[in-house]
């Protein structure tokens, strides 16, 4: 594999500026320093489903990819006292075998151990926390073992072990000693793979992150804590590290940096907002700089927290690491993403979707070095799918996540509309009462029948109206679906020829009033000879022929301070759009020395009339805001607003040529200071061929 290039290896560097003052560094590579990072491979990226709850991920020294799992006993949650099974790839996971078994749960016997009661009377009391099941993993890169811990709310004093990359596997007793606090610990299957440590005086020391239940007792997860244990034995006795130096937490991850220092990323089990870090000098025993991470979401806003995945790619130039969580704007666990650091988990600049849907606890694994899994990267989903990729995929843009504003009227003619099609095609109708609103779709010739997806965008009222053609037996379908694809609500069939603006009052399971305000999409279902031209809105409260007509967010998020703004980061700054689209920055228009990272851009789809670009709220960082764009012909304008809506200022406009990290020039003396760390919602209104790229704050207000 290739190295990275000086400048990579360096990225704490300070980098110069456009005016050539000292700034802070940038945590992006260049596309050179990328092409080392892949490897110059291709993009790579499947997916598909795997009957999987509950498992865990790992790869043998030979290269075998290792998916565990519970399988066999009937029950909603199979986790109850299923059997542990085995798929093996021998080849990076292009196939698999089928599901091997590797045995059975342990029954703890709780009376002797001196636990429980788990006797199924009330909360907390589940009887199935007396089996002892699937625990996570770690491969022993000293002896090529491959270890599996059993846990319930307390530990079996055993584990599965395999010598032959897991053909066979037998179950051998362990040793663990107690915590400072009395304890157990159970490093279960929601904590990640633990590592063979390669650095310092512990050189070949098993470090697997681990969490403590308090008196073996449900009741008690508030006061349990994260932590990690060791083995110098390879296996045979087992030690646990200081507890993490913060309770409600549990489900964690690990990675050893390549200074040697332990990287530790924890879930709370107890309270909303972002994951918690520490990290380990002496090789995982004890914890310093306990600190919440400023980017990093601990899975959905409306659950506390979700175990996700954390993974340092195996290289001696960088630490690389990975992180899979369910995206952070929408309540459940959807969406999975992966998200990127180029420096050791400082920032975490760059993601990429995975997966629509749900996603659920999600865990990472790697390929290793000279084997066919080489260059590959796992993603195991606990609602039943797995992904195989590669970090040229990883770090390709994709396609922009594009959020339209609130109109009045949506039709196929406007550009930015239309998504995605299946057995469906564009046409122009010359039906005269079509003349407004004449491009449409209908099924290619031989189908029978299509779908069109439109972009998402913000419902903006409940009182939807269609435009459609379908004669005779045609219909339509309409259903409304969240951003992770899920449908909300669904019509009965639409028929009748040539319907201009009909009134959808046939919604099954009733109206669409508590997604206004959200965001969604639109698929129509066309059967036979149906035509869709288009649907609007009645009570919309700003009409989408007035550009000025995009208010501040109402999301009720707000994206932590950081230094760089993009326009397709994610969490997403950009929160929707009116006549603007994004473009990718390798476009030929684009200037050819933008600041390091800023892979896409916003410009306007109509030129002959202005657009904006509404941002997500976001808490404002510093003083001084440096905006990266290019007035062209046109105009650059940045609006304030704050947390309720209300106009702060609005710039002066930016013009004639390419700004760089320019600092924003407000109107009538105003400045931020008084704004500083305060939730504040921007909008950049362009006008011609302008162009705008990001925001960029020196220092941010903790610094």
């Amino acid at each position: 594999m290739k190295v990275l290039s000086q400048s990579t290896l360096i990225l704490f560097l300070l980098a110069s500026g456009p005016l050539g003052v000292a700034q802070q560094p940038d945590p992006f590579p260049t596309p050179g320093e990328i092409t080392n990072v892949t490897g110059g491979a291709e993009p790579f990226f499947e997916i598909w489903d795997e009957d999987n709850v509950y498992g865990v991920l790992d790869v043998a020294m030979d290269g075998t990819v290792l998916m565990f799992s519970l399988q066999g006993d009937p029950h909603p949650d199979k986790r109850r006292g299923s059997k542990i099974y085995l798929k093996r790839s021998k080849d990076g996971g292009a196939t698999w075998s089928e599901n091997q078994l590797i045995g059975k749960p342990i029954i703890l016997d709780v009376e002797k151990l001196g636990i429980g009661p788990y006797d199924g009377k009330g909360w907390g009391n589940d009887k199935h926390h007396r089996i002892a099941s699937l625990g996570t993993s770690v491969v022993d890169e000293t002896t090529g073992d491959i270890m599996i811990f059993l846990t319930a709310l307390h530990p079996a004093l055993s584990m599965y072990k395999s010598k032959d990359h897991g053909k066979t596997w037998t179950l051998e007793d362990i040793t663990f000693r107690k915590d400072s606090r009395g304890f157990l610990p159970i490093p279960n299957g929601a904590c990640d793979p633990g590592i063979t440590l390669r650095q310092g005086p512990h050189k070949g020391r098993l470090l697997v992150p681990s969490r403590v239940m308090p008196n073996y007792s449900k009741q008690e997860e508030g006061k349990g804590y994260t932590n990690a244990v060791y083995s110098d034995d390879h296996g045979k006795t087992w030690h646990q590290s200081a507890p993490f130096p913060l309770d409600g937490t549990g489900e964690s991850g690990l990675v050893e940096l390549r200074d040697g220092t332990i990287y530790l990323n924890s879930r709370t089990h107890t309270r909303k907002g972002n994951r918690w870090v520490a990290f380990s000098d002496d090789s995982g025993e004890s914890w310093r700089d306990l600190r919440q991470d400023d980017e990093l979401f601990d899975g959905p806003p409306d659950v506390y927290g979700c175990k996700a995945g954390l993974l340092r790619l195996d290289r001696d130039d960088a630490d690389i690491l990975l992180f899979s969580t369910p995206s952070s704007n929408l309540p459940g666990r959807k969406n999975i993403r992966v998200w990127v650091s180029f420096d050791g988990g400082k920032s975490w600049p760059l993601n990429r979707l995975i997966k629509r849907g749900p996603g659920n606890y999600t865990w990472l694994t790697q390929g290793r070095k000279g084997t066919p899994s080489e260059g590959f990267i796992y993603l195991l989903s606990g609602k039943d799918w797995m992904a195989r990729f590669n970090m040229a995929w990883l770090l390709d843009a994709g396609e922009p996540e594009v959020l339209l504003s609130k109109r009045s009227t949506y039709r196929f003619a406007d550009q930015d509309l239309f998504h995605a099609a299946e057995n469906t095609k564009a046409f122009t109708s010359s039906e005269p009462r079509m003349t407004e609103s004449p491009l449409g779709y209908r099924l290619e010739k031989g189908s029978l029948e299509g779908r069109v997806l439109t972009r998402r965008f913000i419902l903006p009222s409940g009182k939807m109206k269609v435009s459609y053609h379908a004669p005779e037996d045609a219909r339509i379908q309409l259903a409304i679906m969240d951003d992770s694809d899920s449908r909300l609500r669904d019509t009965h069939a639409l028929t009748g020829s040539y319907q201009i603006d009909k009134i959808i009052d046939n919604w099954q399971d009733g109206p669409i009033d508590e997604w206004v305000g959200k965001p969604v999409q639109v698929q129509f279902q066309l059967h036979r000879d149906a035509e869709i031209f288009g649907f609007a809105f009645d009570d919309v409260s700003t009409p989408g022929s007035d550009t000025a007509s995009i208010g501040p967010s109402d999301h009720r998020f707000v994206l932590p301070p950081r230094h760089e703004y993009l326009m397709a980061q994610n969490p997403p700054f950009v929160r929707s759009v009116e006549n603007a689209g994004p473009f990718p920055v390798s476009d030929n228009q684009v200037p050819k020395h933008l600041p390091l990272g800023i892979r896409t851009s916003y410009r306007l789809a109509d030129t002959g009339r202005p657009g904006h670009v509404l941002t997500s709220k976001i808490s404002l960082p510093g003083r001084e805001m440096k905006i990266s764009c290019h007035p062209g012909s046109g105009t650059v304008t940045v609006s304030l607003f704050d947390e309720n809506g209300a106009l702060l200022n609005t710039s002066k406009p930016l013009a004639n040529g390419l700004k760089l990290r320019s600092l924003v020039q407000w109107a009538d003396g105003f400045n931020l200071k008084e704004h500083v760390s305060k939730p504040v919602t921007l909008r950049f209104e362009l006008t011609a061929d302008a162009q705008v790229y990001g925001l960029h704050f020196d220092q941010v207000f903790w610094e």
